[in-house]
């Protein structure tokens, strides 16, 4: 099953880090649109664990969720890759972006930077 997740290397206040977004709240169309282009299992979920709606990562058979704890918070998980070998298992394709964008969601610091030097790009 293909899963994203988005990198962000310019966020406010967080001293030039690299983020990784989860528990997307809102995102600008035209990065949707994008996104969902490639990945059109990626949607907007009601998630019961977490009591709210986000864009989601969702099986592309019965289009449950698949939450973003599983893939963002748990080492060796997708997202959370415990060295330089797992990073470089991913693929990365950067969003063409003319202009700042402001998305809600939650930030994790400290993979951002491992992913984005080791996965492939395409």
């Amino acid at each position: 099953m293909t899963v994203i997740t988005l990198l962000a290397p310019n966020v406010d206040d967080t001293e030039n880090q690299v983020c990784l977004l989860s528990g997307i709240d809102d995102i600008p169309v035209e990065i949707l649109s994008f996104i969902q282009s490639k990945v059109p299992t990626f949607k907007l979920k009601d998630s019961k664990m977490v009591g709210k709606k986000y864009y989601a990562n969702t099986c592309p058979k019965c289009g449950v969720l698949f939450g973003d704890f599983f893939l963002h918070d748990e080492p060796g998980a997708p997202f959370f890759p415990s060295d330089e070998k797992g990073a470089k298992s991913l693929y990365m394709k950067e969003i063409p972006l003319s202009t700042s964008v402001e998305i809600r969601a939650g930030l994790s610091l400290g993979l951002g930077e491992i992913i984005l030097s080791n996965a492939k790009r395409i």
